[in-house]
């Protein structure tokens, strides 16, 4: 299992969506707006990076078994 495909575009996006709620920002300022980055648009986030994070691990992991299960020519 490859995750390095799945993972680019799901950085991307959270790229993507990081970019248009900073342009956001610039015109939209009051109590709405930091209610929603507080409620939505900040535990959005960390969570992408969360699971980002999870998906390097699980790349090392199966790397590993793959690794570790393959057959070897000796």
């Amino acid at each position: 299992m490859k995750f390095g495909a799945s993972r680019s575009q799901l950085y991307d996006a959270q790229k993507t969506a990081r970019a248009r709620w900073d342009a956001a920002t610039q015109s939209w300022d009051d109590d709405a707006r930091r209610r929603h980055a507080e409620a939505v648009v900040e535990p959005l986030d960390d969570l992408v990076t969360h699971v980002l994070r999870a998906v390097d691990q699980l790349g090392v992991l199966f790397a590993e078994l793959r690794q570790a299960v393959e057959f070897r020519d000796e």
